[in-house]
């Protein structure tokens, strides 16, 4: 106890040098955290640029489609335009006792069709969108209820689809129609 006295000063002054050193630990460790947040965040705002950077150039290169793959030179579609294409193409992926419209389905014609109705106030648009935007991701589960949205759009009476073909079924119906699909 009396050493303790004797070195008072010395001893006040390694708990301060303690306490000193405890306190920069702290702060060091807290700015480590927040430089690692810093660089995730830094890292996630990357991510997303990158991404809507991506997505910019996939919706610029459809957007910059202008020559109607459907063999027409017309580029301003009415909405009964592009349901009579959509209608078209629908039948090669759906069962129907009646099909008198017939184009190939391909992703440039779909790409096309998205380009154009995303560029244009169409009353069905957000149908139009979701049918084509399935389409160009190649999901055709829905292609029979797509079809029939599209034909009753037309008012159609005749030719309702009752499901979607096998692709043995869509093979043949393109060598079947070979001649009359545009």
């Amino acid at each position: 106890m009396s050493w303790m006295k004797e070195h008072k000063l010395i001893v006040t002054s390694m708990i301060v040098f303690a306490l000193c050193i405890g306190v920069l630990g702290v702060i060091l460790v807290d700015m480590i955290d927040k430089k690692a947040v810093s660089s995730s965040e830094t890292v996630a705002k990357e991510d997303n640029t990158i991404a809507a950077s991506q997505q910019n150039t996939t919706k610029t290169e459809t957007n910059n489609i202008t020559e109607n793959p459907f063999g027409s030179n017309k580029t301003n579609l009415s909405e009964e335009d592009i349901l009579n294409y959509m209608h078209g193409m629908s039948h090669q992926k759906v069962v129907a006792e009646e099909k008198w419209l017939h184009y190939e389905m391909t992703n440039e014609r779909i790409q096309f069709l998205i380009s154009v109705v995303e560029n244009d106030n169409y009353k069905n648009g957000e149908l139009l969108l979701d049918i084509l935007q399935r389409w160009a991701e190649g999901d055709f589960q829905r292609a029979d209820k797509d079809h029939n949205k599209i034909w009753s759009l037309q008012g159609g009476n005749v030719g309702e689809a009752t499901g979607v073909m096998t692709p043995e079924q869509e093979q043949q119906y393109l060598e079947e129609n070979k001649g009359s699909i545009q």
